[in-house]
């Protein structure tokens, strides 16, 4: 930055602040590169992030947990294996991936229940109606086209 421009940015920052504190919503500049920065006051972003979270609710799917991604199809197998009790080792070779990918599975699942172990993950998983319950067929999310799901 030349100092004529840091000079001028220098003077400009306070009265940018004060105008958002004052209750103006949003300030733009614009840099050389004709890119934009948007300050927005804190008032606006509460607001904003308040109506993502309703969005939110309002797009998840019925029978999801709050906070709880769908599962993909591989994740669900995955966890389908670890309620049958098999290992990471066995579900691995059971899919044909590496032990590796298999785990990275088994987090990314923990992660969306919230939970640190796979077996929590399972229990979770039937409590959001994911998984059945034991000893139940497993649960098709993703039908074959032309398939109906069963009633």
């Amino acid at each position: 930055m030349h100092d004529t421009d840091q000079a001028l940015a220098s003077a400009l920052w306070p009265h940018l602040l004060d105008a958002i504190a004052a209750g103006d919503r949003r300030m733009y500049l614009q840099a050389r590169s004709g890119e934009r920065v948007v300050m927005i006051s804190e008032s606006e972003l509460q607001q904003m992030e308040s109506e993502l979270r309703r969005l939110q609710q309002h797009m998840a799917p019925a029978h999801s947990s709050p906070g709880v991604n769908r599962l993909t199809a591989r994740e669900a197998e995955t966890l389908q294996l670890v309620a049958e009790g098999l290992s990471g080792a066995q579900i691995a070779e059971r899919l044909g991936r590496s032990a590796n990918t298999i785990a990275q599975h088994l987090a990314t699942i923990r992660r969306k229940y919230g939970v640190r172990s796979s077996t929590a993950a399972v229990e979770a998983a039937r409590r959001a109606g994911h998984l059945p319950a034991a000893g139940q067929p497993p649960i098709d999310e993703h039908p074959r086209s032309g398939e109906r799901e069963p009633e």
